[in-house]
């Protein structure tokens, strides 16, 4: 018998990765303007929200900046307040995309703050920063989508070195940002992306797929950014997306196992889902009908001091072997419970006999 199971959205998070991004761009619909989540720099009309190519090919809304001819914000967001922890290292991106010319700057950065919005953020010497960009200027080349990747770093981190950089579509780093740490008193951050100072009206920008990650392990790779479910530069595309859905569409996945994956899902470890759908050919209703074959109590009374279990359940060995398929138990379980209600049913016929045989006798 053929289950499948239907997960909820909750179950694909569990999918793909061990901990959600920060940045909810589910509110990214069509238009222009600011939208929840992401407030404009520059005017409505310089800030629009298209259907158009992703980096991975799939079609996705953008956000595009479309300058004017003053030399002043062309488009882009600030994100709002979000909690930081200063003892944690934290992982910014953003896709970005230029076309037409190479005037104006794309600026992409962080901003840390303490409890009174006072920024706070500091280049990894320690000197306060507090309009700290990750990076200033022109992308490589002009028409290629370019994942941009900074770090801001716990307030006690002593390196000097800068992490963060460009890389191309193939997984190459060619270029490198400035990393910032936050100050020991920082319990906010917030992500920004713009286009500056472009008069150039025939120029455009654009954005997609901004994250932040709090470095843990736990985060997606680089990697795995650039090529969802599929190795560096192989240009293997699994992951597809439509809207505010996701689907995977090459073998199966396996969480938590590396031996043989002989399912479409296969999970070492607990899952925790609201509700599990499960679509079986069958249920067990044909215990009610007229040539169903009735196990008489006597026959089951054998079977179990000969066997150990129920008719037609699973021993606990072969459980212990093989598992349990949901729907197939489920069907199962409700084949005995019909049974029972036909006992029942029955015994309740002979109840209602023997109390009408006594009420004569007294009479």
């Amino acid at each position: 018998m053929k289950s499948i199971l239907k997960f909820s959205l909750l179950l694909i998070g569990i999918f793909s990765y061990a901990q959600n991004n920060l940045i909810d761009t589910s509110t990214w619909t069509v238009g222009s303007g600011s939208v929840d989540g992401f407030w404009r720099l520059g005017t409505d009309s310089e800030n629009v929200r298209e259907m158009g190519a992703d980096p991975h090919g799939n079609t996705s809304v953008l956000w595009k900046a479309v300058p004017d001819a003053a030399s002043n914000q062309d488009g882009g967001w600030n994100s709002p307040y979000m909690s930081a922890d200063h003892t944690k290292t934290y992982r910014f991106t953003v896709w970005i995309k230029k076309t037409n010319s190479n005037d104006g700057s794309t600026y992409f950065g962080p901003y840390a703050y303490d409890a009174n919005d006072n920024a706070n953020s500091r280049l990894l010497d320690g000197t306060l920063n507090v309009n700290p960009y990750f990076f200033v200027g022109d992308l490589p080349q002009l028409d290629t989508w370019y994942l941009l990747v900074g770090f801001l770093r716990e307030s006690g981190y002593s390196s000097l070195a800068s992490e963060g950089g460009i890389y191309d579509l193939n997984g190459v780093k060619v270029g490198s940002l400035t990393d910032f740490k936050f100050s020991s008193t920082s319990t906010q951050m917030r992500h920004r992306a713009y286009l500056y100072y472009d008069t150039n009206t025939a120029d455009r920008q654009f954005f997609w797929g901004p994250t932040i990650y709090e470095v843990n392990g736990q985060e997606p790779s680089i990697a795995e950014l650039i090529n969802p479910g599929g190795s560096s530069g192989s240009g293997q595309t699994v992951w597809n997306t439509s809207g505010n859905d996701i689907d995977y569409t090459a073998g199966n996945v396996g969480i938590g196992t590396t031996a043989q994956i002989n399912y479409r899902l296969a999970v070492d470890g607990t899952v925790h889902s609201k509700e599990v759908k499960v679509d079986l050919v069958g249920w067990a209703d044909y215990v009610f009908t007229e040539g169903y074959k009735l196990p008489t109590l006597e026959e089951v009374q054998k079977h179990i001091q000969e066997k150990g279990h129920l008719i037609n359940i699973p021993s606990a060995a072969e459980v212990e072997t093989n598992g349990i398929e949901l729907g197939e138990m489920n069907r199962l379980l409700l084949e005995k419970i019909e049974e029972l209600t036909l006992y029942t049913l029955e015994q309740q016929k002979t109840i209602q006999y023997l109390i009408n045989e006594i009420n004569l006798l007294k009479e």
